[in-house]
Protein backbone atom coordinates (compact mmCIF):
# COMPACT_ATOMS: atom_id res chain seq x y z
CA UNK A 1 0.00 0.00 0.00
CA UNK A 2 1.49 3.27 -0.89
CA UNK A 3 1.41 5.39 1.36
CA UNK A 4 -0.77 9.00 1.25
CA UNK A 5 1.74 12.43 1.00
CA UNK A 6 0.70 15.74 2.27
CA UNK A 7 1.31 18.14 -0.42
CA UNK A 8 1.89 21.73 1.30
CA UNK A 9 2.67 23.43 -2.10
CA UNK A 10 0.39 26.44 -2.25
CA UNK A 11 -2.97 26.72 -3.30
CA UNK A 12 -4.58 29.39 -5.11
CA UNK A 13 -7.65 31.19 -3.20
CA UNK A 14 -8.26 33.45 -5.88
CA UNK A 15 -8.99 30.14 -8.74
CA UNK A 16 -10.97 28.84 -5.37
CA UNK A 17 -13.54 31.20 -5.31
CA UNK A 18 -13.66 31.68 -8.85
CA UNK A 19 -14.50 28.36 -9.38
CA UNK A 20 -17.34 28.10 -6.99
CA UNK A 21 -18.81 31.70 -7.80
CA UNK A 22 -18.70 31.08 -11.05
CA UNK A 23 -20.30 27.35 -10.91
CA UNK A 24 -23.23 29.08 -8.86
CA UNK A 25 -23.66 32.20 -11.12
CA UNK A 26 -23.69 29.38 -14.23
CA UNK A 27 -26.44 27.76 -12.27
CA UNK A 28 -28.98 30.87 -11.05
CA UNK A 29 -28.70 31.55 -14.75
CA UNK A 30 -29.57 28.38 -16.08
CA UNK A 31 -32.33 28.33 -13.30
CA UNK A 32 -33.59 31.75 -14.58
CA UNK A 33 -33.60 30.69 -18.72
CA UNK A 34 -36.12 28.14 -17.71
CA UNK A 35 -38.51 31.24 -16.71
CA UNK A 36 -37.09 33.52 -19.40
CA UNK A 37 -37.85 30.74 -21.94
CA UNK A 38 -40.59 28.57 -20.76
CA UNK A 39 -41.24 27.79 -24.87
CA UNK A 40 -38.30 25.12 -24.64
CA UNK A 41 -39.47 21.87 -22.81
CA UNK A 42 -36.95 21.07 -20.38
CA UNK A 43 -37.13 17.59 -20.52
CA UNK A 44 -36.34 17.05 -24.13
CA UNK A 45 -34.64 19.96 -25.23
CA UNK A 46 -31.03 20.72 -24.72
CA UNK A 47 -30.00 24.02 -22.80
CA UNK A 48 -27.75 24.95 -25.65
CA UNK A 49 -31.04 25.80 -26.99
CA UNK A 50 -32.03 28.60 -24.78
CA UNK A 51 -29.24 30.30 -26.79
CA UNK A 52 -32.24 30.37 -30.08
CA UNK A 53 -34.53 32.47 -28.08
CA UNK A 54 -34.62 36.22 -26.70
CA UNK A 55 -31.99 35.56 -23.97
CA UNK A 56 -29.87 34.02 -25.60
CA UNK A 57 -26.59 36.09 -24.66
CA UNK A 58 -27.45 34.79 -21.07
CA UNK A 59 -26.71 30.73 -22.37
CA UNK A 60 -23.42 32.41 -24.00
CA UNK A 61 -22.37 33.47 -20.71
CA UNK A 62 -23.67 30.88 -18.80
CA UNK A 63 -21.23 28.27 -20.66
CA UNK A 64 -18.77 30.56 -20.69
CA UNK A 65 -18.87 31.16 -16.79
CA UNK A 66 -18.59 27.23 -16.47
CA UNK A 67 -15.62 27.23 -18.45
CA UNK A 68 -13.69 30.00 -15.94
CA UNK A 69 -15.45 27.13 -13.60
CA UNK A 70 -13.69 24.33 -14.75
CA UNK A 71 -10.41 25.73 -15.63
CA UNK A 72 -10.44 27.32 -11.94
CA UNK A 73 -11.06 24.27 -10.45
CA UNK A 74 -7.83 22.86 -12.20
CA UNK A 75 -5.63 25.82 -11.37
CA UNK A 76 -6.50 25.08 -7.61
CA UNK A 77 -5.84 20.88 -8.18
CA UNK A 78 -2.56 20.67 -9.98
CA UNK A 79 -0.88 21.66 -7.29
CA UNK A 80 -2.49 19.00 -4.99
CA UNK A 81 -3.12 15.85 -7.36
CA UNK A 82 0.85 14.80 -8.32
CA UNK A 83 0.54 11.64 -9.69
CA UNK A 84 -0.63 10.07 -12.85
CA UNK A 85 -4.38 9.65 -12.46
CA UNK A 86 -4.24 13.20 -11.27
CA UNK A 87 -2.44 14.59 -14.48
CA UNK A 88 -4.59 12.45 -16.62
CA UNK A 89 -8.01 14.39 -14.67
CA UNK A 90 -6.35 17.61 -15.44
CA UNK A 91 -5.63 16.82 -19.24
CA UNK A 92 -9.38 15.96 -19.27
CA UNK A 93 -10.86 18.30 -17.26
CA UNK A 94 -8.73 21.17 -19.24
CA UNK A 95 -10.34 20.13 -22.62
CA UNK A 96 -13.64 19.53 -21.16
CA UNK A 97 -13.07 23.25 -19.72
CA UNK A 98 -12.17 23.93 -23.45
CA UNK A 99 -14.97 22.11 -25.29
CA UNK A 100 -17.55 23.86 -22.88
CA UNK A 101 -16.29 27.30 -24.13
CA UNK A 102 -16.17 26.66 -27.88
CA UNK A 103 -20.14 25.87 -26.92
CA UNK A 104 -20.38 29.10 -25.31
CA UNK A 105 -18.73 30.85 -28.58
CA UNK A 106 -21.07 28.62 -30.95
CA UNK A 107 -24.63 28.62 -31.55
CA UNK A 108 -26.34 25.22 -31.60
CA UNK A 109 -28.60 24.48 -34.56
CA UNK A 110 -32.46 23.41 -33.23
CA UNK A 111 -33.32 19.82 -32.47
CA UNK A 112 -35.29 19.51 -35.43
CA UNK A 113 -32.36 20.09 -37.72
CA UNK A 114 -31.01 17.08 -39.38
CA UNK A 115 -27.01 16.56 -39.26
CA UNK A 116 -27.31 17.05 -43.02
CA UNK A 117 -28.59 20.40 -42.40
CA UNK A 118 -26.58 21.47 -39.66
CA UNK A 119 -24.64 24.70 -39.98
CA UNK A 120 -20.82 25.13 -39.60
CA UNK A 121 -21.92 27.17 -36.07
CA UNK A 122 -23.98 23.73 -35.25
CA UNK A 123 -21.57 21.20 -35.87
CA UNK A 124 -18.95 23.49 -34.39
CA UNK A 125 -21.06 23.84 -31.26
CA UNK A 126 -21.75 19.78 -31.39
CA UNK A 127 -17.44 19.21 -31.18
CA UNK A 128 -17.16 21.46 -28.30
CA UNK A 129 -20.04 19.78 -26.07
CA UNK A 130 -18.63 15.71 -27.22
CA UNK A 131 -15.37 17.45 -25.67
CA UNK A 132 -16.93 17.56 -22.17
CA UNK A 133 -16.00 14.76 -19.60
CA UNK A 134 -15.85 16.54 -16.65
CA UNK A 135 -17.41 13.31 -14.76
CA UNK A 136 -14.62 11.49 -16.16
CA UNK A 137 -12.16 14.30 -14.94
CA UNK A 138 -13.82 14.32 -11.49
CA UNK A 139 -13.21 10.83 -10.79
CA UNK A 140 -9.76 10.81 -11.81
CA UNK A 141 -9.00 13.56 -9.69
CA UNK A 142 -10.88 12.13 -6.67
CA UNK A 143 -8.55 8.91 -6.36
CA UNK A 144 -5.29 11.02 -7.30
CA UNK A 145 -6.53 13.74 -4.32
CA UNK A 146 -7.11 10.86 -2.13
CA UNK A 147 -3.98 10.14 -1.98
CA UNK A 148 -2.80 13.31 -0.43
CA UNK A 149 -3.05 13.21 3.34
CA UNK A 150 -4.45 17.25 3.26
CA UNK A 151 -7.80 15.72 1.32
CA UNK A 152 -8.10 12.31 3.16
CA UNK A 153 -11.48 14.18 5.07
CA UNK A 154 -12.92 14.84 2.11
CA UNK A 155 -12.27 11.76 0.24
CA UNK A 156 -15.80 10.21 0.03
CA UNK A 157 -17.58 13.34 -0.10
CA UNK A 158 -15.55 13.83 -3.40
CA UNK A 159 -15.61 10.21 -4.60
CA UNK A 160 -19.57 10.30 -3.88
CA UNK A 161 -20.38 13.68 -5.66
CA UNK A 162 -17.77 12.64 -8.48
CA UNK A 163 -19.77 9.14 -8.88
CA UNK A 164 -23.51 10.99 -9.31
CA UNK A 165 -22.17 12.96 -12.11
CA UNK A 166 -20.08 9.98 -14.03
CA UNK A 167 -23.40 8.01 -13.25
CA UNK A 168 -25.70 10.80 -14.50
CA UNK A 169 -23.86 10.98 -17.53
CA UNK A 170 -24.15 7.48 -18.60
CA UNK A 171 -27.67 7.91 -17.82
CA UNK A 172 -27.58 10.97 -19.90
CA UNK A 173 -25.79 8.56 -22.97
CA UNK A 174 -28.10 6.02 -22.57
CA UNK A 175 -31.31 8.61 -23.53
CA UNK A 176 -29.72 10.02 -26.82
CA UNK A 177 -31.98 8.24 -29.51
CA UNK A 178 -29.92 5.96 -31.98
CA UNK A 179 -31.63 7.45 -34.97
CA UNK A 180 -31.13 10.99 -33.66
CA UNK A 181 -34.85 11.85 -33.65
CA UNK A 182 -35.66 14.16 -30.49
CA UNK A 183 -38.90 14.77 -29.42
CA UNK A 184 -41.35 14.63 -25.99
CA UNK A 185 -40.73 11.57 -24.03
CA UNK A 186 -36.77 11.77 -24.51
CA UNK A 187 -35.89 12.62 -21.46
CA UNK A 188 -32.33 13.76 -22.80
CA UNK A 189 -32.71 17.05 -22.27
CA UNK A 190 -33.64 16.44 -18.69
CA UNK A 191 -30.89 13.89 -17.65
CA UNK A 192 -28.71 16.54 -19.73
CA UNK A 193 -29.72 19.27 -17.34
CA UNK A 194 -29.60 17.21 -14.01
CA UNK A 195 -25.61 16.20 -15.49
CA UNK A 196 -24.38 19.91 -15.65
CA UNK A 197 -25.53 21.12 -12.84
CA UNK A 198 -24.65 18.51 -10.95
CA UNK A 199 -21.06 19.62 -11.63
CA UNK A 200 -21.57 22.44 -8.96
CA UNK A 201 -21.10 20.11 -5.98
CA UNK A 202 -18.03 18.92 -6.95
CA UNK A 203 -16.74 21.95 -7.98
CA UNK A 204 -18.01 23.08 -4.76
CA UNK A 205 -16.08 20.71 -2.53
CA UNK A 206 -13.18 20.94 -4.37
CA UNK A 207 -12.95 25.16 -3.54
CA UNK A 208 -14.07 25.19 -0.12
CA UNK A 209 -11.28 22.35 0.96
CA UNK A 210 -9.52 24.59 -1.33
CA UNK A 211 -10.11 27.75 0.94
CA UNK A 212 -9.38 25.68 4.12
CA UNK A 213 -6.34 24.51 3.95
CA UNK A 214 -5.43 28.03 2.37
CA UNK A 215 -6.55 29.31 5.45
CA UNK A 216 -4.87 27.01 7.47
CA UNK A 217 -1.64 27.29 5.91
CA UNK A 218 -1.64 30.58 6.36
CA UNK A 219 -2.54 30.55 10.26
CA UNK A 220 0.67 27.76 10.63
Amino acid sequence: MIKPVLNTKPISASAARLSISTGVIFVIILGSLHLLEPEFDPTWRFISEYALGNFGWLMHLAFGLLAVSLISSGIVIQSQARNIAGYIGLVILGISAIGTMIAAIFVTDPLSVSQDDATFSGKMHSIGATLDYTPVAALLISFALARNEAWRTIRVRLFVTASITFIIMVLFILQIPHDGQFGPGVLAGLYGRILIVSYLGWVCIVGTHALKLRRQNSMG
